[in-house]
């Protein structure tokens, strides 16, 4: 793979805060912004009771972050998690994705503003999702999806990874979502969306990257070129890529290229291992553990070699010619890079 990322020498950028107990335990899968010379994050956050909530941090330099006291978003009396934020600016709106999750039941919801205080909350987005119906599927290595297997309504509603265009086509709003598969909606107000239930893009065969699941990165970044989309692959090993597509300016539908490598990967220490929410044993089961026996339980899925290697991105923002991606590394923390717009481009025929 051709290294054209630039990790930065801060990383990680944000750690878990142990003075705010709702960030005190995990930080990291953050949308991002570039907007009136300023980047915006919206991380998720976790506390020791493992329900996430959504953070706000500003920057003038894309790496020193001044994190707000109190969550951006959460829910009320902890009743479910806010997960995976990805954030758009459409027009004068923003529009802000998320994974909801309340023990058993994930959904992709929406919530939007005009100033970036004030939410509107809207809802799921696609409350008539079938999974099955659209050719999706539950794996066995996710304790969530497990869960969600053993009840019909919830496997059936499972829908996530969100990420709108940062601007209307044709007329529409457009929105690529999901993971196992990558799916196709669009929208004529942004708030009600109606899905392609056909695939957009699916895992391939052994040897790529993307040969177990695909799941959405970022919203897409405009070029000359066509849509930049960002996207998971994981590969049979549990290890989260980050690949590239390029869709035609005028028609998001079409696929102009797609990488046979991924363009980033796991490498540094920060994310090889960590607090990965799928490690095997569970979530539920690291919840109860102390310190001490969290950092056993972690030494011992190193040892096995069951440690997923987790690099994923909710986050991208183009300024000055110059990509940074934002992305959480092995689920616990907040981490940057960069590359110049020219050099990914140069990846496409």
């Amino acid at each position: 793979m051709k290294q054209i990322f630039t990790r930065s020498p801060n990383n990680p950028i944000l750690k878990p805060n142990p003075e705010n107990q709702w960030e005190s335990h995990k930080v990291y899968n953050c949308g991002a912004l570039f907007d009136n010379g300023e980047y915006h994050l919206f991380y998720r956050a976790m506390s020791k009771n493992w329900v996430s909530k959504i953070g706000y941090a500003k920057s003038l330099d894309g790496e020193s972050y001044t994190r707000f006291k109190n969550p951006a978003l959460y829910s009320q009396n902890n009743s479910y998690s806010m997960e995976d934020p990805r954030i758009v600016k459409v027009d004068n709106q923003y529009f802000l994705t998320y994974t909801k999750y309340d023990g058993l039941f994930v959904t992709l919801n929406l919530t939007t503003t005009k100033n970036l205080k004030e939410w509107e909350d809207r809802g799921p987005m696609i409350p008539d999702w079938n999974l099955k119906k659209a050719g999706g599927f539950l794996v066995p290595w996710d304790p969530a999806q497990v869960k969600a297997e053993s009840n019909s309504e919830a496997a059936k509603k499972w829908c996530k990874a969100g990420a709108i265009f940062p601007e209307t086509i044709g007329g529409k709003y457009w929105m690529l979502f999901g993971d196992r598969n990558i799916w196709l909606a669009s929208s004529h107000d942004g708030i009600v969306w109606e899905p392609v239930w056909n695939p957009f893009i699916k895992a391939r065969s052994k040897n790529y990257f993307d040969e177990k699941h695909v799941e959405m990165g970022p919203p897409p970044i405009k070029t000359n070129k066509g849509w930049l989309v960002l996207y998971h692959g994981v590969t049979s090993k549990i290890e989260y890529k980050i690949g590239l597509l390029l869709l035609d300016i005028n028609d998001p539908t079409k696929i102009l290229y797609r990488s046979n490598e991924p363009i980033f990967e796991p490498q540094e220490t920060y994310e090889l291992s960590g607090i990965v929410d799928i490690l095997p044993g569970g979530y539920e089961a690291m919840q109860k553990m102390s310190k001490d026996e969290l950092e056993v339980f972690i030494n011992d899925a190193e040892s096995k070699g069951t440690m997923p290697k987790v690099v994923f991105c909710c986050g991208a923002v183009l300024a000055n010619d110059i990509l940074r991606i934002y992305y959480g590394a092995s689920d616990s923390v907040i981490c940057t890079a960069t590359a110049k717009l020219a050099d990914i481009l140069a990846l496409v025929p």
